[in-house]
């Protein structure tokens, strides 16, 4: 996995986070308090990617803010262990999301939740996934040709945007 991550730019590995973050996402119950926060959290990282008005700050208000239903508490009350998989996948992805953000801001003071975050945050996310027998790796097949046919190493953080409605599609002909 890591070879494949090394092959892409940025915004082609928020993608794959973001992906395997709603395959998992779906396993938490709709009346789940974590439910509204990760589904708010997910959308604000896609509109980020598609170039919306989304700054780093306000992605990581999701991981570590001061309210009781930030992404970190949420995981650390969850005791069912599907679900905490499943908040766990959104959380690495929110952060992942979060620490490019602030690489594209230029700004490499890092809150503390984000300093440990890099590219092997996305070999561990999908390590969680994969292990949790609820995400298939072969469901990324499409996408990772795509990625890596548009939007190879050596571009950064480039401004063709990726359109979450397209992408989905390649994953799950059903979105």
């Amino acid at each position: 996995m890591m070879d494949f991550i090394e092959s892409i730019n940025e915004n082609a590995k928020v993608v794959i986070g973001l992906i395997i973050a709603e395959s998992m996402f779906e396993l938490i119950g709709k009346n789940d308090n974590g439910y509204k926060t990760c589904r708010e959290a997910l959308d604000s990282c896609w509109k980020w990617l598609e170039d919306e008005e989304i700054e780093a700050d306000d992605l990581c208000g999701y991981i570590d803010g001061e309210d009781y239903l930030n992404l970190a508490t949420l995981v650390l009350r969850i005791k069912d262990k599907k679900e905490a998989d499943a908040l766990g996948s959104v959380l690495y992805a929110v952060s992942y999301t979060t620490w490019q953000a602030y690489k594209k801001e230029n700004d490499y003071c890092f809150p503390q939740p984000i300093e440990v975050i890099d590219d092997t945050t996305l070999v561990r996310l999908t390590e969680l996934a994969i292990e949790s027998k609820f995400f298939k790796m072969e469901s990324l097949n499409e996408v990772k040709k795509h990625l890596l046919e548009n939007y190879p190493i050596g571009g950064g953080l480039q401004s063709n945007t990726i359109i979450k409605e397209d992408i989905m599609k390649m994953v799950d002909n059903n979105y």
